[in-house]
């Protein structure tokens, strides 16, 4: 893996300007991620040990990828507005998970449908560090060479976890066409439902691209070959086939959806 988160009324007039990051001002990669650049990043861990990332889509829900949680459920907690893994966190909040979701059509073989919501035992307020995501609309296409951005507390390298004090990391990577995907990884591994790009992160966390001024998640961190390893570009859910899917599970503050480039 490469390296790798109030009123109805008010809550609803924050939630339209879903994927804004105010404190995100510059367009570096592969480093540290200074505090408040990815307000979505989730901190997904079991038994007090960071297990896999994830990403607020509302107040209530944290949006992550099953393949994270196939040793069970129980003792999830989520951090929210976190920056490093040890040490303080001044702006983080942290819930309990009272309810998971995980697609019911999830293949653990071929890693297909491999996203699960998580329900927070109480809603989370909105700061500069904790902001909802916006979620690509269905039908949405990124092309190939398109920009696009993952985050996480993932290993450096191959069984290499982060250094000290494990902060989370942010890295560019371009999209890469199922197609080209297809060439490495074989003709039918590559589903409709998965799309691709140039590096692997944190497993369930988010792949998200700057459109009109908004973040939109494009992708969930799903799978990969080694870390990083030479034409093998990691592989994400498209998070566009799966709107029905969510929204039929999250019928109250849902999150604006935007269309693909």
């Amino acid at each position: 893996m490469f390296l790798w988160f109030s009123s109805p009324c008010v809550f609803i007039v924050r939630l339209s300007v879903c994927g804004q990051a105010g404190l995100n001002t510059r367009i570096v990669g592969g480093q540290n991620a200074p505090p408040g650049n990815w307000p979505w990043q989730a901190s997904v861990h079991r038994f007090g040990r960071h297990i896999c990332g994830g990403t607020l889509i509302n107040n209530e829900w944290v949006m992550t990828a099953t393949s994270c949680l196939i040793t069970g459920t129980n003792n999830l907690l989520v951090y929210l507005g976190r920056e490093r893994q040890e040490g303080p966190n001044p702006n983080e909040v942290s819930r309990t998970i009272i309810h998971v979701i995980n697609h019911p059509n999830y293949n653990p073989t071929t890693a297909d449908n491999d996203i699960s919501l998580l329900r927070l035992s109480s809603p989370v307020n909105f700061t500069s560090y904790i902001l909802p995501v916006c979620l690509a609309a269905s039908g949405s296409t990124f092309h190939n060479g398109t920009d696009a951005w993952v985050t996480g507390w993932g290993d450096t390298a191959l069984g290499v976890p982060l250094p000290s004090p494990q902060n989370l990391t942010e890295v560019e990577v371009p999209i890469v066409g199922n197609r080209e995907c297809s060439c490495s990884y074989g003709l039918f591994a590559i589903t409709g439902n998965m799309m691709c790009a140039g590096l692997q992160g944190d497993e369930g966390g988010p792949l998200v691209i700057k459109q009109n001024g908004s973040w939109i998640q494009a992708g969930i961190v799903s799978f990969g070959l080694g870390c990083a390893q030479a034409n093998f570009p990691a592989v994400f859910t498209r998070v566009s086939q799966y709107q029905s899917w969510i929204n039929s599970h999250i019928t109250t503050n849902q999150t604006r959806h935007h269309a693909g480039l």
